[in-house]
Order: C-alpha cells, then sequence, then structure tokens
C-alpha cells in the first residue's frame, strides 16, 4: 500500500486574503521622483525645501544646462556673424548672416588654405571700445577704453613664407598664376590704381608673408579694407569659416566649398 503523502494541518497553512470577486487590485503607491540637483544641494547645507521650491529649481536647473550648452556651442563649434559692409560682394552681399565652422579647425579636421573665406579677429586703429554686455535694449560695460577688436571676413590669398603678387589684375603666389575659381576677380594693388588692367604697372605688386599671418584680401577689391592697407592677420586670431548662409532667406544654403558649394 503507497505511503500516503504528509499534508498540511488546514489550522497550520498560511492564511491567504480573501478578495472579493470583481474587486479591483490595490493601486501600488507610485515611485518618489527625485529632488533635482540644486534642491539636494540645499538640503545637503541643511535648507529645507517645499514641492514649489523644487518645482522651481527643476526649471532653473534645465535653463542653466541649456544656457551652457549653448555657450559651448557658441564659444567651441561654431558661431553665427553678420556681414556689416560690402567688402566681399559679390560672394557676400551686405547684410548676409552665416554660421562659422570652428569646430573642425580646433579638431585639427581642416586647415585654412588660400581661396579660402576666413573668419578673424582685427583690431582696428583708432578706435576705441570698452568690455560689456548686450540684453535686448539693455547694456553694461565696464573697464578702460582698449582698441577695439572686431570680427572680419575675407578671402585668405597667402599664408606665412609665401610671396603673393598682384599683376595685371591676377594673383600670383610664388611665381605660380592662381587660375582657381576663387580667385577669379580683377584685384588691384589699391583704390588709387587704375580700374582696367591694361593700364596697370607690369610689375604689379608684392607682399612676402611672414611665418605666423595670413594675406587676406576682400573680393569687392576697390571697396575693401584688407591686407594690401592695415598688413598682415595673425593666425592667431583665426576663428574659423563661414559655411552655412542662414540671412537672406533667399541665399539659403551651404557656402565656401562646404558639401560642394562655390568657393
Amino acid at each position: 500500500m503507497p505511503e500516503e503523502l504528509e499534508r498540511t494541518p488546514p489550522e497550520e497553512q498560511e492564511a491567504v486574503p480573501h478578495q472579493e470577486q470583481g474587486a479591483l487590485p490595490e493601486p501600488s503607491p507610485e515611485p518618489s521622483r527625485a529632488k533635482p540637483f540644486l534642491s539636494r544641494l540645499l538640503n545637503g547645507l541643511r535648507i529645507p525645501t517645499s514641492p514649489g521650491v523644487d518645482w522651481t529649481l527643476d526649471w532653473l536647473q534645465v535653463i542653466l544646462i541649456a544656457g551652457l550648452l549653448a555657450w559651448g556651442t557658441m564659444s567651441f563649434g561654431m558661431v553665427r556673424m553678420r556681414v556689416p559692409t560690402g567688402s566681399m560682394i559679390p560672394t557676400i552681399q551686405e547684410g548676409d548672416s552665416f554660421f562659422v565652422d570652428k569646430f573642425s579647425f580646433l579638431l585639427g579636421v581642416k586647415k585654412p588654405q588660400p581661396g579660402d573665406i576666413i573668419v578673424f579677429w582685427h583690431t582696428e586703429s583708432g578706435r576705441t571700445c570698452r568690455s560689456g554686455f548686450q540684453l535686448g535694449p539693455w547694456e553694461w560695460h565696464w573697464g578702460g577704453p582698449k582698441p577695439c577688436r572686431e570680427r572680419y571676413v575675407k578671402r585668405l590669398i597667402a599664408v606665412g613664407g609665401q610671396t603673393v603678387t598682384i599683376r595685371q589684375g591676377k594673383i600670383n603666389i610664388d611665381g605660380q598664376l592662381q587660375t582657381d575659381p576663387a580667385f577669379a576677380r580683377d584685384y588691384v594693388c589699391s583704390n588709387a590704381e587704375p580700374r582696367e588692367p591694361t593700364l596697370r604697372s607690369p610689375e604689379g605688386c608684392s607682399w612676402t608673408v611672414p611665418e605666423g599671418h595670413y594675406f587676406v584680401l576682400g573680393d569687392n577689391t576697390t571697396n575693401s579694407s584688407d591686407s594690401r592697407y592695415w598688413g598682415f592677420a595673425d593666425e592667431r586670431d583665426f576663428i574659423g569659416e563661414p559655411f552655412l548662409r542662414v540671412w537672406p532667406l533667399a541665399h539659403i544654403g551651404f557656402m565656401n566649398g562646404y558639401l560642394g558649394s562655390p568657393p
């Protein structure tokens, strides 16, 4: 006869609460949301915060993070620039606005080459400015006057160690005539020079670029303040290259050779 299985006496079985038929299970409590970092920081300093304060600090934290990201992008990645003059006509019109690529050059992915349009800092002689900050119609200034530094946009013609010559309206670098479309314009040595290339001096004008410097010209050669007048741009003042025009809307798109755009 098979041995009977041992059974737990009914009175020793664990009591299971009876759930009425059709009753919904009780909802589990929602997990408490973690406090924002700023609230935890204040609480760590033994400063209590209410739910309303936590909500405010949460939004403040989001705004601060967004501001830091924007600052990092504008400082190290790209910057938007508006051109106030017509010195780069017809390539860039007065009032055009574009983004400048800084990131590629900071990483060493790209290097400025003759024929590229570049943006750099230029210290203007005869003008003084004060450090300041503008937010809408409000401006704040501090410190004493100092020479103004402006962002300039010009075409890079030659780099340190090269000799650039303007002869009969054409660019020659180290004696080689430049036929690239980036140089396809009628250059002059100065605004006083005759506009007709055949009437100009066959010798032209020449500059040897010091190491660590750039020779830059505006495409609107008869109406541009550039290396012909104030000398060479310092490599250390290089900012980046324009790559995306965003204004006017009719001309929005890539530029300066980016993604196959015209130089």
